[in-house]
């Protein structure tokens, strides 16, 4: 009990005093931040602690009972945050001494009851987040132009004090929260960047540099973007731009290093998934309670993931950056291509990567109905083993409705989660599987018979391709669409009996007169 009391008591540490710069929090709940460096103020924490129950002070003159005592208390809390730690997969990464997720004792009759808490988030300020990112970008762009090393400008980059001010809030924002929703609601480009940026001390050097040209973009504007833009073409042909920005730390002056390194250790117990993910698309959180001597212990887990689908057109010329910036930071590209797709577009595929100086390995396997068996996901599964795919490495699947099946259902199982990008090369995966959640194959005969829920982090449906497609896979396509306008929307029922023969007729729009007539398009 003593020493578990000792534990307890180090559960929230207060963060020393630094010398870095003063900066700003983007937090607005709770008491008024006190001035100093950003990175060392508390979160705001949304579940506080209350001090009730066993944990409260005792009455003054009143001696605690065995029974309500600290040490007691402490014990059952950290055999609770044991128990917790290992229902939602903590278990296995030792935490330094005092970082334990806070615990709550709430009062219950007869006995008390403990709560978990595994994140201590700050509050969306939509207008101070925004205002934190149009002052970084500010700061930033005067840099990127210079003509030093790309490295060497983007280490100043991350030493510029407001660019730290802006990464080391946003990391501790929950931004995939409905609230961080709402307030970028009216900008999903600015949304989708945060999103991500979130996740800036994990991500490769790369990938930030195209955070900041998309941000700079959206707060700023195309000119704006274009300095950084230039920055990312020279920085993503030096030999590191695929390391973490992390292992840049030995190299950033001191206090730009002690600004990153204090806000990782906070984040360690305020949001231990912004240091160590193990994909940027997903969060995993709990409701854990047990009574005082954990013998019962409830949980509420969920995960929250988030997926972004975009209609595009041309997305193999080598101009559309979709797929570029997905796989520029990563260095290659894993992909399980339908042998269809890879006879009609296999060589506009290997360009596309060719030309962004991507590794590309392509998996061909076949996509007919005959092919969703679980031995074709399980073949699927050891190839992407043999790739050495990264299970945070977005698979690339590329295909119609069958494809989107299978390799879906085998992200899915790859490493308990692997995230993946749908590239929909049929109406049926455009419109239907490819953005679906539901990911599936047949066995033993029955249809469907395994399954997850495990959708795309990014679809993307391009109608170009549909213009190879025969007449009985337009028939499937548009069979999808009837069946969604009659169950779930009339104005998609009135845009068929307006428009449907004619998209069949020219294969929606890309053959034909159909191509240059502005209305149709």
């Amino acid at each position: 009990p003593g020493a578990a009391s000792k534990e307890f008591r180090k559960a929230s540490p207060t963060p020393t005093a630094s010398t870095a710069p003063d900066m700003a929090m983007l937090g607005s709940g709770g008491a008024p931040m006190a001035p100093g460096a950003a990175f060392l103020q508390p979160a705001q924490m949304t579940r506080p602690m209350q001090m009730v129950g066993s944990m409260a002070p005792p009455p003054t003159g009143a001696a605690p009972s065995a029974a309500t005592g600290a040490g007691a208390a402490a014990a059952a809390a950290a055999g609770v945050v044991a128990a917790a730690s290992a229902v939602v997969g903590g278990g296995r990464r030792r935490r330094r001494v005092g970082k334990v997720p806070k615990v709550t004792v709430m009062a219950t009759s007869p006995a008390q009851t403990h709560e978990i808490n595994y994140y201590q988030l700050d509050k969306v300020n939509a207008a101070s987040i925004l205002s934190a990112v149009k002052d970084a970008i500010h700061a930033a762009g005067p840099i990127v132009k210079e003509t030093s090393p790309p490295k060497q400008r983007l280490l100043k980059v991350l030493s510029e004090p407001k660019v730290m001010s802006m990464l080391t809030s946003i990391s501790r924002m929950p931004v995939f929260s409905h609230e961080m929703g709402h307030a970028f609601k009216d900008n999903l480009e600015l949304l989708l960047a945060l999103k991500q940026i979130k996740y800036f001390w994990s991500v490769p050097q790369s990938q930030l540099a195209i955070l900041l040209e998309q941000l700079a973009r959206e707060v700023a504007g195309d000119q704006a973007a274009e300095g950084f833009k230039a920055f990312l073409e020279v920085l993503s042909r030096t030999p590191g731009h695929t390391q973490m920005i992390k292992h840049l730390q030995s190299e950033l002056p001191a206090a730009a290093r002690k600004v990153y390194l204090d806000n990782a250790e906070y984040l360690e117990t305020a949001d231990a998934h912004a240091v160590y993910p193990t994909s940027i698309y997903r969060q995993c959180d709990a409701l854990t309670l047990a009574t005082e001597d954990a013998s019962t212990i409830e949980a509420v887990m969920s995960t929250t993931l988030t997926t972004t689908i975009k209609i595009a057109r041309n997305v193999l010329d080598p101009s559309n950056r979709l797929l570029a910036n997905i796989y520029v930071p990563l260095g290659r590209c894993v992909a399980v291509v339908d042998d269809k797709v890879e006879a009609l577009y296999g060589k506009e595929l290997d360009a596309y990567f060719a030309h962004h100086g991507i590794a590309y390995k392509k998996l061909v396997f076949s996509g007919n109905e005959v092919d969703k068996d679980i031995r074709d996901v399980e073949r699927i599964l050891v190839a992407l083993k043999e790739a050495g795919q990264g299970r945070h490495e977005p698979l690339l699947i590329v295909g119609g409705g069958v494809i989107a099946d299978v390799a879906g259902f085998a992200a899915a199982l790859y490493s308990r989660n692997t995230p993946y990008v749908m590239l929909c090369t049929s109406i049926v995966s455009g419109v239907d599987a490819g953005p679906s959640p539901r990911v599936c194959c047949n066995g033993f005969d029955y249809k469907n018979l395994y399954g997850a829920y495990h959708p795309p982090v990014l679809t993307i449906t391009d109608r170009g391709f549909w213009k190879t497609l025969h007449p009985g896979w337009l028939r499937h396509g548009v069979a999808e669409i009837v069946k969604m306008a009659v169950m779930k929307d009339l104005s998609l029922f009135e845009l068929l009996e307006k428009w449907g023969a004619k998209c069949v007729a020219t294969k929606f729009g890309t053959e034909g007169d159909s191509v240059n007539d502005p209305a149709f398009q």
